[in-house]
């Protein structure tokens, strides 16, 4: 449980740009795209932050 619990924003930034791929293959032009934006821009650089902002000083 203590590994879910330090990667549930990981495996929601993967599903996310997973499934935005999967509209777009599927020809979902506005719910794609946005999955992808969501899961790259979003969710996978702040689970970036959350994981190493304590080894960088803060």
């Amino acid at each position: 449980m203590e590994i879910l619990r330090k990667t549930w924003l990981l495996l929601t930034a993967l599903s996310s740009i997973t499934a935005g791929f999967f509209f777009l293959a599927g020809g979902k032009l506005s719910t794609g795209p946005l999955l992808l934006v969501l899961g790259y821009c979003v969710l996978l650089p702040f689970f970036l932050w959350r994981s190493f902002r304590k080894s960088v000083g803060e």
